[in-house]
């Protein structure tokens, strides 16, 4: 069990805060913190050593990759709004039957035994519909969908001035078809880092201007006070 949480200013992109769990004591690096490892340690190879303290080093909030599910859900609802397919509080814009079939196969709402019915896409992302966005996704098309997922900077690392950082993982986009278009638009079959969601988030926060996250604003000379 773990997680990372990241604080960000949509501004500016400074990271404000950035933790990872478990983490480990930057006095005692060399101390395992996982307790099986711990009891096994002895027995460890040099490289089993070796990888066992690379992984509890690792800054897990850049590093590594997930699956990021509903959140994922305010990209495709951006997108469906800039590309003027939908906006936020049309009253019976859409109905959630409990399902919807694409391509043969029938995708379930996660409330299916008790459909939601009448939606705006506000109350979708309230209830966290999963046909509403598997249509919008339908409506933006694959092309169009992956310039978004370029343009929230998910295809791409983020730049961060920090070591180890990973990118997402996407199916390329010619082998995307409509299912696979359909679990991209709520968040499932592909990975990001916690670094990039809270970037692409930001990027909405902030109007859509999406900003490259830094963990140091300026250098300032401790005797003159000055950069």
């Amino acid at each position: 069990m773990g997680g990372n949480v990241i604080a960000m200013n949509p501004k500016t992109g400074d990271i404000l805060a950035m933790v990872t769990y478990p983490n480990y004591n930057l006095n005692t690096p060399y101390e395992i913190t996982d307790e099986e490892i711990k009891k096994n340690w002895e027995s460890l190879s040099a490289t089993e050593r070796n990888t066992n303290l690379q992984a509890m080093w690792r800054n897990k909030a850049i590093a590594d990759t997930y699956e990021p599910g509903s959140t994922f859900k305010t990209i495709t609802s951006s997108a469906a709004i800039q590309e003027g397919i939908t906006s936020t509080d049309k009253e019976g814009e859409f109905c959630c039957t409990g399902g919807i079939e694409i391509a043969g196969t029938r995708i379930k709402c996660w409330r299916h035994y008790r459909p939601h019915g009448s939606e705006s896409l506000r109350q979708a992302l309230m209830n966290s519909c999963n046909p509403v966005f598997i249509g919008l996704g339908q409506k933006i098309g694959v092309e169009k969908y992956y310039s978004y997922l370029k343009k929230f900077g998910f295809l791409d690392k983020t730049r961060i001035e920090l070591p180890g950082e990973a990118k997402g993982i996407f199916l390329k986009e010619n082998k995307v078809g409509p299912v696979e278009l359909a679990t991209i638009s709520f968040g499932q079959r592909f990975e990001v880092t916690p670094l990039q969601m809270v970037t692409a988030v930001s990027t909405i926060a902030n109007k859509g201007i999406r900003m490259k996250p830094r963990v140091v604003k300026q250098m300032i000379n401790s005797k003159t006070r000055r950069n």
